[in-house]
Order: C-alpha cells, then structure tokens, then sequence
C-alpha cells in the first residue's frame, strides 16, 4: 500500500491530471517528474525562474512528505537541450542541494509534456526517522 502526497500549490496534478506529486512507500518517497510550472500549470517562461520554479515544486513534495533537501538519494533529470542547459542545471540545483549529493542521472530527450518546459525532473529520497533525526539534522 502507498499513500499519495499533494502538497499546496500541485493539488492540480491530482485532481486534474491524475497523478499524485509524490507517494509514500515504506521508507520511500517517490517524487513524480516536476516541472517549471506554476500552480496553474503555466509553464515559466524565463529558463533560470523555470528551474527555480521547478526546484520550488519539488521542494513542496519534500516538505509536505516531512523530507529535506538532505534526504534525496536520487535525481533524474530529462532536458530537452542537455548541453545549453547543464550549467544552469547545475547551478540552481546546487542552491537547493548541498553534500551528501543525490545519485543524479541526467538525460537528452525530444519534447516535454508543455511546449517550452526545458527540464523535468523527478526523484527519490528515503524518509527520516523521526526517533533518530532531531530538528536541527533535517
């Protein structure tokens, strides 16, 4: 059994698109590809606000599951140009995700779900124990 995670601002994803922004499996969180859209599903137009806004989205993933930055273990991201875009990838990841780095896998592919979504990305972080982690470790 799993349990969906919806947190404010992606409720549309579930109600409208059929798929939940997360899912809770066991120690698992499972992170659905997010994009840089906003909660309207507009697409962000300006590319470093795009990433930034996805980042943003997958952090509302985390938040709402009782995640952190910290607890990614893996990273996948799909670009629809992979070289134009890499360091600026890199560079907005890296103001969300700091060591322990994430396993990352990074991908080229045709077209996203939105004319002028440039990168999706989805992921999987393990899910604190809370009578291990204080407050101050997450």
């Amino acid at each position: 059994m799993f349990e969906s995670i919806v947190p404010a601002g992606l409720e549309v994803l579930h109600a409208e698109r059929g798929h939940s922004p997360g899912v809770r499996v066991g120690p698992l969180l499972l992170i659905s590809g997010m994009l840089g859209r906003d909660a309207e599903l507009a697409v962000v137009a300006e590319p470093e606000a795009q990433m930034m806004q996805l980042f943003e989205n997958l952090g509302l993933v985390l938040a709402e599951a009782g995640c952190g930055w910290r607890d990614l273990a893996e990273l996948t991201a799909y670009f629809t140009h992979l070289q134009r875009d890499f360091e600026l990838f890199m560079e907005v990841r890296n103001r969300f995700v700091g060591k322990p780095y994430p396993a990352m896998t990074m991908i080229g592919i045709a077209e996203l779900a939105q004319p002028g979504l440039i990168c999706e990305v989805k992921g999987i972080a393990i899910l604190p124990d809370p009578e291990l982690l204080s407050d101050r470790e997450r």
